[in-house]
């Protein structure tokens, strides 16, 4: 099993003087929402100036190149190794995109169906003394599924009524997000994960079986 807990206050204000390991919610779109969940949360990437992390999906910006901007930023994100296993995230994300969520989810969702799913989480190699990636969508860097349903009735996603405060010194409030995905069907992932500079490894996620197109099953 994958268990990766995250410092996401860290995530948001990194402590200088800390290495703890931190994760973003790169993409999340789909449920009919259009364009939504939006990147809208600035972070700083912790390796700081001069480093580029490999994930291909990050877009460094800034005058240092040090900066890139998220959908959320993840409390933690666990996956038990499997083909078919959900992938679950606990997040948090901005007050905008929780209310464009939670107005979905008033009714019956229509569609299930995740477009667009991926993140980056980081952590520091203590033995080496630097960051590595430590879990990302390798091939390719974005995934897609389908919220995980067991049953057909339990949707697994949840988002907090009450906002919480990003820290004591910081004015700003971010909502808790929760929900797990299943991969697409017909549809195979590599999985990126490590645990050290050195240790690499990939897990597969996602089945196909055939050669017809699953949409065009009837």
């Amino acid at each position: 099993m994958h268990n990766f807990p995250c410092d996401w206050r860290a995530g948001f204000v990194m402590d200088p003087n800390k290495k703890q390991r931190v994760g973003y919610l790169v993409d999340f779109t789909g449920l009919d929402m259009g364009e939504y969940l939006k990147k809208d949360i600035e972070v700083f990437t912790p390796f700081g100036t001069g480093a580029d992390p490999t994930y291909s999906n990050l877009k460094l910006s800034g005058a240092e190149k040090n900066m890139f901007t998220v959908t959320g930023v993840i409390e933690s994100m666990t996956y038990n190794g499997g083909v078919g296993d959900p992938i679950c995230v606990s997040a948090y994300i901005s007050a905008q995109n929780a209310e464009i969520l939670k107005g979905k989810m008033k009714g019956t969702l229509k569609t299930t169906v995740v477009k667009t799913l991926s993140w980056w989480i980081c952590n520091f190699d203590e033995e080496n003394k630097g960051w590595f990636e430590e879990a990302y969508p390798k091939e390719p860097a974005i995934v897609a599924g389908q919220l995980n349903a067991p049953g057909g009735k339990d949707i697994r996603i949840q988002v907090a009524d009450e906002p919480t405060k990003v820290a004591q010194n910081v004015d700003v409030n971010v909502y808790s997000l929760y929900f797990e995905v299943v991969p697409a069907a017909n549809s195979t992932y590599s999985l990126h994960f490590a645990t050290s500079q050195q240790t690499k490894f990939v897990r597969n996620w996602g089945l196909k079986i055939g050669t017809l197109n699953a949409a065009a099953m009837t």
